[in-house]
């Protein structure tokens, strides 16, 4: 594992930035079910903050390949990724 992160390479960085906020969002919405249902707090769940939230969690891998680790392809791949993500946030909203 150590091996494939270590690797600079725009679809290494693609890849990155697909996962991670895919993970986070699943991970902070499900905890946010998990509590609502436990709590019974009656909030709403807007998938929307959850979606920001998951896409927000790229920012430290992209700081983390370009300013520690020098790889620019593989932060170019996450921050490509990150825009495309964006874009189609707002598009649909």
């Amino acid at each position: 594992m150590k091996k494939f992160l270590n690797k600079d390479s725009h679809l290494m960085g693609a890849s990155i930035g697909l996962i991670l906020p895919l993970l986070a969002f699943s991970v902070t919405y499900g905890i946010s079910l998990i509590i609502d249902t436990i709590a019974n707090t009656g909030l709403s769940n807007d998938p929307a903050s959850f979606i920001l939230i998951g896409i927000a969690f790229n920012l430290w891998p992209i700081r983390y390949y370009l300013v520690n680790k020098k790889f620019e392809l593989t932060g170019r791949g996450i921050l490509l990724l990150t825009f495309i993500y964006i874009v189609v946030f707002f598009w649909l909203k």
